[in-house]
């Protein structure tokens, strides 16, 4: 028997939530008299409640418990669950908010510095702020605390906090090592150059990540964002700017799927691909039934929220870590390798070449690389430094492979 349990309509948790999120828990929720959760320490019951997003494969899904709030404050948030990250959104400068994670027994860490991560979003989203730029974002690791605090600059506002539990997978559940075909991967074959393949062995799809599609999803079934392709012009490499030494890769990718989806209203994950330290690719947005990654039948990838501005036509690699020092671990190197030259080859791109990219919702044509980072198309330092020193090396040994 499935069990869903979401905010209560009108709840401070379900208030915190876009529009389209609350009609949709509208619709499925319960009503719960659970114990208060991301109230201020000490609050008596009567706090946000937190929801336990399950699909259709039941207890299959990974046990994801998120708890969310519109101008969350200063105050001392708690959660009964441990907390796999906070994700943050606020307004005015990219600097300015610091955290500190609260422990089981009520112990507060030491304050850490919250930085914006990069402009990600859907190209035509109205935003909340009503400003014509994303607003900015950030997901941070809480490593298992039970809450966390908030102290921000003057001009700074944070609009919404989410605390999320990303769950586990069962034993059965876990991805594949890098380089062993995912049980419910389509079968690879070769391209039209002969030379690489697509997908690429060991691609963990998204049921076997723990993605829950009813995220997607509004009150009546349909698409939060439609699925919209077009034909290939680029692809853009990203850092997620979590940590390098990530324990749980899957739990991560659930974590930003919960922030990207349902905290940021964009109705899936933003990027189309994901690559753990052990050279692990996630896919990313979802597809469609059709079996082919990333792409429909006429072979046109699907717009994912990577890039703003630059989305259509662009395919969205993440590096899962923060690579402004550290460099890409080998086999992360490997296999964007791999996958870009696939990708490159299957879509005819030469990964040395610089090339027009025409965005076809807004007609605006801007020079780029085939191939590149985020930082060659929006002022952001991702994918950090140290991925970006790597991209040339890369891009060399991908053409070697697509030709």
């Amino acid at each position: 028997m499935v069990n869903n349990t979401y905010p209560r309509p009108g709840s401070q948790a379900e208030r915190g939530l876009p529009a389209s999120r609350r009609r949709f828990l509208a619709v499925l929720g319960t009503a719960t008299a659970g114990l208060p959760l991301l109230g201020a320490c000490g609050a008596s019951a009567g706090g946000p409640a937190a929801s336990d997003h399950r699909g259709s494969m039941g207890d299959a899904l990974p046990r994801v418990r998120v708890s969310q709030e519109a101008s969350p404050g200063r105050e001392v948030k708690r959660t009964s669950f441990p907390i796999t990250a906070v994700g943050l959104t606020w307004t005015g400068p990219p600097h300015g908010v610091r955290l500190r994670l609260i422990d089981r027994s009520g112990k507060p860490g030491e304050w850490q510095d919250v930085t914006a991560g990069c402009p990600c979003g859907k190209d035509a989203e109205t935003l909340r702020t009503k400003s014509t730029t994303p607003p900015n974002r950030a997901l941070v690791p809480a490593h298992g605390s039970y809450g966390y605090q908030l102290d921000v600059d003057s001009g700074v506002k944070v609009i919404e906090a989410i605390a999320i539990d990303a769950g586990r997978l069962g034993r059965k559940q876990r991805p594949a090592p890098s380089g062993t075909p995912s049980k419910s991967a389509p079968a690879t074959a070769p391209d039209t150059s002969g030379s690489v393949a697509f997908p690429p062995p060991g691609l963990v799809l998204r049921a076997d990540w723990g993605a829950d599609e009813t995220k997607r999803l509004t009150a009546d079934g349909r698409e939060s964002s439609p699925t919209r392709f077009t034909r290939v012009q680029a692809i853009t490499v990203h850092h997620t700017a979590t940590p390098v030494d990530d324990p749980d890769p899957a739990a991560t990718v659930r974590a930003i799927y919960e922030q990207h989806a349902v905290s940021n209203d964009w109705g899936d994950i933003g990027y189309n691909f994901l690559i753990d330290r052990q050279g692990t690719v996630y896919e990313g947005r979802y597809s469609g039934a059709d079996g082919i990654p990333a792409h429909n039948a006429d072979d046109e990838v699907v717009t994912a929220f990577h890039t703003f501005g630059f989305n259509p036509g662009n395919i969205g690699i993440a590096l899962l870590g923060d690579f402004g020092k550290q460099r890409p671990s080998s086999r992360m190197r490997d296999s964007l390798v791999r996958l870009t030259a696939s990708l490159a080859a299957r879509h005819r791109l030469n990964p040395l070449a610089r090339v027009t990219y025409r965005s076809p919702t807004s007609g605006k044509s801007t020079d780029g690389p085939a191939l590149g980072g985020h930082q060659d198309w929006t002022s952001t330092e991702c994918p950090g430094s140290a991925a970006y020193l790597d991209l040339p090396e890369v891009r060399e040994r991908a053409a070697q492979l697509a030709r």
